[in-house]
């Protein structure tokens, strides 16, 4: 077999490259382009050079490994302090695990329709579908650990009766209705827990069977102006383990709320205030 040296840089130099700037990426690492090409033509010289280089197994794995670090120390901007070096640390990793997990998946791919060897169109357009996927199913993980971020424990009060519910602080979120907040709640949870108030406000009661009576607030939406009906009750937010917050709120059902991780939007200023 006939290996043409330049071909083997550019190829290594390119994959370097790209997994150096994937595993900066992962780990929202901001890439100094300049410097991640710089390690990555050093990764394709030391491709090249490796195969020249005998010791036993052991030790060169152990030198693939270290040169692997170099490469993303090279990379990685100027290391200042203690965190510097555990985000180093953590990029490293990434780089390891990246490069281990898409040389299986492509060998595992080609290896049965390219026996020899697979040609650089088809493994750079399958190392390049991975890099999608791969950023696409992270962003999707950002996304949710951003979201968790703002989702609290929360319990609602009401006429001897708790629900426990996971709550989101909504920045998004300023109603208010006679100087308390308002909250909006996923429709099930809402008719469950003011069952007797609905059935009043729907079939009347007597005086001495029925709670407060349904209030209304108007809020603009995007298909316009609506009416929305309130209900006032004790709202309990766990912060942590050593806070929590106690407060009386108005509760409005709002259908946003069925199909999410979180049952109940809570109100913007609900905690500092």
């Amino acid at each position: 077999m006939v290996v043409y040296i330049e071909y083997a840089f550019w190829e290594n130099t390119l994959f370097d490259f790209a997994l150096l700037s994937l595993s900066a990426c992962l780990c929202k690492t901001k890439v100094v382009w300049w410097k991640t090409l710089i390690s990555a033509c050093a990764g394709g010289v030391f491709a090249v050079v490796f195969p020249l280089i005998a010791l036993p197994n052991p030790l060169l794995i152990l030198l693939k490994t270290a040169v692997g670090f170099l490469l993303c120390l090279i990379a990685f901007p100027p290391i200042k302090n203690k965190k510097d070096g555990g985000r180093y640390a953590l990029n490293a990793g990434v780089f390891f695990f990246i490069t281990f997990l898409y040389g299986g998946a492509l060998t595992a791919l080609f290896s049965a329709v390219f026996p020899e060897k697979t040609p650089i169109f088809p493994l750079v357009l399958g190392f390049a579908l991975l890099s999608a996927l791969t950023l696409l199913i992270v962003k999707k993980l950002y996304q949710k650990r951003a979201v968790f971020r703002y989702i609290y424990d929360c319990k609602i009060h009401y006429q001897g009766r708790a629900c426990a519910v996971l709550g989101y602080l909504d920045s998004g979120n300023l109603a208010s209705k006679k100087g308390l907040p308002v909250c909006f709640l996923s429709p099930d949870i809402f008719y469950e827990l003011f069952s007797a108030e609905i059935l009043f406000e729907n079939y009347g009661k007597s005086g001495r069977d029925r709670g407060q009576v349904c209030d209304e607030m108007a809020i603009s939406t995007i298909s316009g102006e609506k009416r929305v009906r309130l209900l006032k009750a004790e709202l309990e937010i766990f912060v942590s383990r050593e806070k929590k917050v106690r407060a009386q709120v108005y509760f409005s059902p709002s259908n946003n709320m069925i199909n999410r991780e979180y049952k109940l939007l809570l109100n913007a200023g609900i905690i500092e205030g």
